[in-house]
């Protein structure tokens, strides 16, 4: 037994690769979209990480005290790299280790109880905490940087309002906290994927924080998910949008500024800053992540669904 885990081990070391790729347009012209600058795409290979196998990434979270960068699969695994970017170009992403994420008793999760799908990067009283939302069963709960439960003082972090907290309240078991984030004024914030259950599929997206609903958000395209938030500097937040036509197989992505603080009518104000779609040209996957590196920089990143047509694609841009 101890010789095939070490074989599956080697394997996915000497198969492991980051591979620089386009996903452009041939007629791309990056003065159109100038407030997101495009400036590297990795295509990511690495078989298994450890004991894990490396698929599905739905969640990003970076730590720019160490340089650390954690990737969360939709089957609770959470990967820890060494990140290295110079002059604009991702040129290290060394795998570090893979843990199963486990909870308060050391028990490893599993799929049928919790689908990890979103994840962010918290500093509370001196600990970095990171919180994770959960579809199948929908929750957010709070981990060390190694992937084991916190509870106890992190409890008031990982608190939903009552609509939430409800299975039925949602469209599907597969469309409920896709995303979070936290910021000082609002504390964490989710979304879930789609509109809840009692509203039509087109319908605004509403923003949630520990008091309910903060506000309701302008859809960038007629049927499109948020599949992750992320603070930015000012105190707004960035969503990720992605919508998916399974007669054409065409995806589009988007990227949609929020404003918090400027809201009519219950809605907040937004800003659609790059509309994506595959008949345009770009080589788009199913992306899911996304997180803040500083200094402007963004990094997403494409679940493959463990499909071989499928890619996970690292891309790191610069918001102006």
């Amino acid at each position: 037994m101890k010789i095939f885990a070490v074989w599956i081990a080697l394997v996915g070391v000497l198969f492991a690769k980051m591979e620089s790729i386009t996903i452009f347009p041939k007629d791309y012209n990056q003065t159109v979209t100038s407030k997101v600058t495009f400036l590297d795409v990795k295509d990511l290979s690495f078989g298994h990480i450890g004991w894990q196998q490396f698929y599905g990434i739905s969640a990003l979270a970076y730590d720019k005290d160490t340089d650390m960068l954690y990737m969360l699969s939709d089957r609770s695994r959470l990967f820890k790299f060494k990140f290295v970017i110079k002059k604009d170009k991702i040129i290290t992403l060394k795998p570090l280790w893979a843990h199963r994420l486990r909870d308060k008793k050391g028990r490893k999760f599993f799929i049928k109880r919790s689908d990890s799908e979103g994840m962010t990067l918290v500093r509370k009283e001196g600990q970095k905490v990171l919180l994770i939302s959960f579809e199948q069963q929908p929750k957010v709960m709070a981990f060390d940087l190694e992937g084991r439960e916190i509870t106890g003082r992190y409890a008031t972090l990982t608190r939903l309002p009552k609509i939430l907290q409800k299975v039925k309240s949602y469209r599907a078991k597969n469309t409920m906290l896709e995303s979070i984030t936290y910021t000082k004024k609002f504390g964490v914030i989710v979304t879930p994927e789609y509109p809840l259950a009692k509203k039509a599929l087109a319908d605004p997206h509403s923003l949630y924080n520990q008091k309910g609903e903060i506000c309701k958000i302008r859809k960038t395209n007629p049927y499109g998910a948020i599949t992750e938030l992320e603070t930015m500097p000012d105190g707004n937040l960035l969503a990720l949008q992605r919508e998916f036509d399974p007669a054409t197989f065409d995806i589009i992505i988007s990227l949609q500024k929020i404003y918090l603080n400027h809201q009519k009518k219950g809605f907040c104000q937004t800003e659609d800053l790059i509309n994506m779609t595959n008949k345009q040209g770009w080589e788009l996957d199913n992306f899911e992540g996304l997180t803040y590196l500083g200094n402007g920089l963004y990094l997403m990143i494409s679940d493959d669904n463990g499909n071989i047509f499928q890619k996970t694609l690292l891309v790191l841009f610069h918001l102006s």
